[in-house]
């Protein structure tokens, strides 16, 4: 794990040097919607064979070749600091991850601000997780990156408390989970933060949350109760911002393990099918799923 490959190491340095620049100096969210669709087109690859298939909600489903119609469905909520990002951004992560574990996968799609600011997202990702449920299908396992890693332990913090059928297994890959304090002084402090920028997370508390407590639990789940939940297995980069909320998220819950992966950025695992270390860390995501059907 600790092993970077040349490949991995490229793909370090894009984030670096021009994905860090491009959200500290474009301001505009639908700028970057535009820019971001594009470096995940280009910056990560579907398994062989694999078209996604979308649905009236606009969500997107994964099914590898050989699974069953009928198998268990994997609920993948993508990220995006709450303004960017959609099913397709995430499409090589999620299809590489819906082949790891031989698995179907589905990704919601969820408003996003400043058009759509809290608590739009998290209100269709749970009328999201319903609709699986009331279908017969409950996922079997929930998982999200960043924003949508906030979103995932929302969602699953609403199902203990409705009293809904609740999954195996979560993964959260570098997940928001505290939106209060000084969140722009947070980043500025993370020295190993290679690639979100302090300007951005500033700008889109200010757009996702006018007029709304951070504090809120059903903003900020740090703040609300995170036991009672699935086993949980939760990546960060080594020294990024948002390992300190991976940290308090593993300590908060019953039963959660914390990997750290020196030398990479923030939700690595997007160059999946074409970086070496996004498959193996997708790998081990799969596994744990797996083990926990």
């Amino acid at each position: 794990m600790n092993d970077l490959t040349a490949i991995d190491r490229f793909f370090v340095f894009q984030a670096r040097t021009l994905e860090r620049a491009v959200l500290r100096f474009v301001a505009p969210q639908r700028v970057l919607r535009v820019l971001f669709a594009i470096s995940t087109r280009l910056g990560g690859k579907l398994p062989r064979g694999m078209i996604p298939i979308r649905d009236r909600h606009d969500g997107l489903w994964f099914r590898p070749d050989g699974v069953d119609r009928n198998a268990p469905v994997i609920l993948y909520i993508h990220g995006g600091g709450f303004t960017i990002g959609s099913p397709r951004t995430h499409a090589p992560l999620v299809g590489a991850l819906a082949k790891a574990t031989g698995l179907r996968a589905y990704a919601p799609r969820y408003r996003l601000a400043p058009e759509h600011p809290f608590p739009a997202a998290r209100e269709d990702v749970i009328a999201a997780y319903a609709r699986l449920v009331e279908d017969g299908t409950p996922p079997v396992a929930i998982a999200g990156d960043s924003a949508g890693g906030c979103l995932a332990l929302s969602v699953l913090q609403h199902a203990r408390d409705a009293g809904l059928p609740l999954p195996k297994a979560c993964c959260l890959i570098g997940p928001v989970a505290d939106l209060s304090g000084d969140i722009e002084e947070r980043f500025a402090g993370a020295t190993n933060e290679l690639l979100i920028p302090p300007e951005w997370p500033a700008r889109i508390e200010s757009v996702y949350l006018p007029g709304t407590d951070p504090t809120d639990p059903d903003v900020s789940p740090l703040h609300g109760d995170l036991t009672g939940l699935p086993p949980t297995l939760i990546h960060a980069a080594e020294g990024e911002a948002l390992a300190q909320d991976s940290a308090r998220i593993a300590e908060a819950m019953d039963d959660a393990t914390l990997d750290l992966w020196p030398g990479l950025m923030h939700v690595w695992h997007l160059h999946a099918g074409l970086m070496p270390a996004a498959d193996r860390a997708i790998a081990q995501l799969g596994d744990f799923i797996a083990s926990h059907r």
